[in-house]
């Protein structure tokens, strides 16, 4: 019986430490000094259900079917753009809606309407278009294809096709996801753009996870623009991220940055 009781609480320890966090409301607040420009940035999102963490504290599944709402705010030297939205989610279908607006010193305000509709195929794929009513401007209407593709319990390779109605702007975004073990985490994600007219871009990161609260960051584009920093989690509500960005062929710019995670 002693010995019964020994494994069982073996087994409890080990689930608890494994157990995912999980988060209702998630928030930033950052702050850049891009070569004299001050950028103050603030986004909040409330999640009706809990997202749940895959490890590392700001790790989520590549796609979620969770009800949502989300503001964000972002002022620089040159204005000020102000989001807010919402995504609700129904059986197989998710329906969007969004209002933007950006308010530059130097031209007149732009206020953007948008709407979304989406089916998922199955939990690991979605198909959604949104349309964009852009004030003085053309109306748009985008397509995603998001593919989750379950390499185990906690690792994934989750693909994005982006295309507007025309297929004059293409893109693909790509994310890895894998746990190491022994508390270690590694995350790789790309993005691949072509414009037509303009031409292509692309842009490549990763993060390392010491631990769930504590990882480095590293990022790098065709245009040579890179940066690099650190994250940590003082608790699993209070994160603070920090670094320093670049440009390989000109030097002169410089780019200091610090972001602070409330999550609850």
């Amino acid at each position: 019986m002693k010995k019964l009781a020994v494994i069982i609480s073996s087994i409890l320890l080990s689930s608890a430490a494994t157990a995912a966090d999980s988060y209702n409301s998630i928030s930033h607040v950052g702050y850049k000094d891009a070569d004299g420009n001050d950028i103050i940035s603030a986004d909040t999102a409330y999640y009706f259900s809990p997202r749940e963490t895959l490890g590392p504290y700001d790790q989520f599944a590549y796609l979620e079917q969770i009800t949502n709402v989300y503001a964000k705010y972002l002022d620089d030297d040159f204005g000020d753009k102000l989001a807010l939205g919402g995504e609700y989610y129904i059986k197989d279908f998710v329906f969007g809606a969004g209002y933007t607006n950006y308010d530059s010193d130097v031209a007149s305000s732009i206020d953007q309407f948008n709407v979304s509709a989406g089916y998922f195929f199955n939990p690991n794929v979605l198909l959604k278009a949104t349309f964009y009513d852009i004030e003085d401007n053309e109306n748009q209407v985008m397509f995603d294809l998001v593919y989750n593709h379950e390499l185990n319990s906690t690792d994934y390779i989750g693909f994005t096709l982006t295309s507007d109605d025309e297929f004059d702007y293409r893109a693909v975004n790509a994310k890895y996801f894998m746990d190491l073990q022994q508390g270690n985490y590694l995350t790789v994600e790309g993005t691949i753009s072509d414009t037509d007219g303009v031409g292509s871009s692309w842009e490549l990161g990763s993060n390392y996870y010491f631990s769930k609260a504590t990882s480095a960051f590293v990022t790098f584009n065709k245009n040579d623009d890179y940066s690099f920093g650190a994250q940590h989690f003082f608790n699993k509500n209070i994160g603070l991220k920090a670094g320093y960005a670049n440009n390989w062929d000109d030097s002169d710019y410089d780019a200091y940055f610090a972001n602070v995670s409330l999550q609850f």
